[in-house]
């Protein structure tokens, strides 16, 4: 029996205004990256659209998370 294994990563950046979240479970193909900016109550899913409306600095951390994510997630597959 395999079971389903979780990765997390979480940034934040230094003025404290966004909180990205990424997580990947074994059995997703890529990870799910959630941006949490301060004084709003709901999250941003991370995707094209909302791409065009983060700083760089955001979209750098969004993007190197899911890059973490994908390789401790296919790196667990493989073993």
């Amino acid at each position: 029996m395999s079971f389903l294994q979780k990765f997390k990563q979480v940034w934040h950046s230094e003025n404290g205004k966004y909180r990205v979240v990424g997580i990947q479970f074994t059995d997703e193909i890529t990870p799910t990256i959630f941006v949490q900016v301060e004084g709003r109550k709901t999250s941003l899913t991370y995707n094209m659209r909302t791409k065009e409306k983060l700083p760089k600095y955001v979209v750098d951390a969004c993007e190197s998370i899911k890059q973490e994510l994908t390789f401790l997630c296919n790196h667990c597959k493989s073993n």
